[in-house]
């Protein structure tokens, strides 16, 4: 996993991270990013042609980035490293933005694989 997320180095807590930190967000990313999606084109594409437009698959990728943003950074804080709402701990703060920035790139390679099964959404984002 630390490869994964290259961007962050120079951690405190080393042993946390690279145990269940890296871990945990990389489960919150996928699990996310695969339900968004999911619900985007398997739901809502079969459903009606009211969300077959750039700015609703944009609406649904800025929905995953905050569920992604707002999962990690209350998951890792307070169950991982038992931080309360008042502390500010920055490197976990930089690493959910990052982390965040992941989901909206998965997001993008989940649409690619995701659309050949909707019906209305089938050429959202990119037509090929």
């Amino acid at each position: 996993m630390e490869e994964f997320y290259f961007l962050f180095e120079d951690l405190n807590n080393w042993d946390v991270w690279t145990d269940t930190g890296y871990t945990t967000a990389f489960i919150i990313l996928v699990t996310t990013s695969l339900i968004v999606s999911a619900i985007y084109y398997l739901l809502l594409g079969r459903i009606s042609m009211r969300y077959s437009t750039m700015g609703k698959w944009f609406l649904f990728s800025m929905i995953n980035l905050m569920l992604v943003f707002i999962l990690t950074i209350t998951i890792e804080g307070i169950l991982i490293f038992d931080l309360v709402f008042g502390e500010f701990f920055p490197k976990l703060w930089i690493f959910t933005i990052i982390n965040s920035i992941y989901s909206f790139v998965l997001y993008l390679l989940l649409s690619l694989v995701f659309k050949r099964f909707s019906i209305f959404s089938k050429f959202i984002p990119v037509k090929f």
